[in-house]
């Protein structure tokens, strides 16, 4: 399962909101900048690692992976970024990864030189685009704490549950990403994901067709809350696969 790319986007589901996971401290903006429109094929480069950093972009429809290719062909891909969120504005003048549409794309580019500006006329929307920052800080931080300290069925089941709060989704949603995006994101091999997969599966925890995954057991639920307030506390996770 989860070969290849999708031309959708992580699409929501009819399954109401499940009380573990309603949605928490880190979802998209509300801020929807103004700016030039434009389509992005699957796989399309939006930007590439040591360009000019001249546009921030926020995703309309479909998905964006921004990564890093290292010398020796390893890549990473350091985030997903889901409709409605905000990516590519750097602290340098170049971008330090690249950005690549998953599937069929729709961005908002807006000029990096017209943000001072916008702040000064909308303070609202000055102060979503500042939490629009924090929230991907905070996400940053929390998956390099689940990668370092977390299983490899701690980290699948941690991305699926952020996923579910990101996309509003509730149990029922709808993976994007191939299994390879989802390896080099958390850190383990395609074989790992896949086996992983199975194992969540074989537990009752989740049950999967194609690309759409439900999440079937509050025990999930429970492992995503724990791991997040573990971020917050500290690691303190078992090494040992539950």
């Amino acid at each position: 399962m989860f070969e290849g790319s999708s031309g959708n986007g992580v699409r929501a589901r009819s399954d109401p909101i499940a009380p573990h996971i309603a949605p928490p401290r880190r979802l998209a903006p509300r801020l929807v900048l103004p700016g030039l429109q434009r389509s992005h094929e699957p796989g399309a480069t939006i930007y590439a690692q040591g360009e000019p950093a001249e546009f921030i972009y926020q995703v309309i429809s479909g998905v964006v992976r921004t990564i890093t290719v290292h010398r020796d062909g390893r890549r990473i891909v350091h985030g997903f970024h889901l409709p409605g969120e905000i990516f590519g504005l750097e602290r340098e003048t170049i971008h330090h990864c690249s950005a690549e549409a998953v599937g069929e794309t729709r961005l908002v580019q807006y000029p990096v030189g017209r943000l001072n500006a916008l702040a000064e006329r909308d303070k609202d929307a000055a102060g979503e685009l500042w939490s629009s920052l924090l929230v991907s800080r905070d996400r940053t931080a929390e998956r390099f704490m689940y990668i370092m300290h977390g299983t490899a069925f701690e980290r699948l089941a941690h991305f699926l549950i952020d996923l579910a709060w990101r996309t509003r989704s509730g149990r029922r949603l709808e993976l994007p990403m191939s299994r390879y995006d989802i390896a080099d994101y958390l850190g383990l091999s395609s074989e790992t994901v896949s086996r992983t997969f199975t194992a969540l599966r074989t537990r009752g925890l989740i049950s999967t067709s194609g690309r759409q995954v439900r999440l079937l057991s509050d025990e999930i639920l429970r492992l995503g809350e724990r791991l997040a307030a573990d971020v917050e506390d500290g690691p303190h996770w078992p090494r040992t696969v539950p």
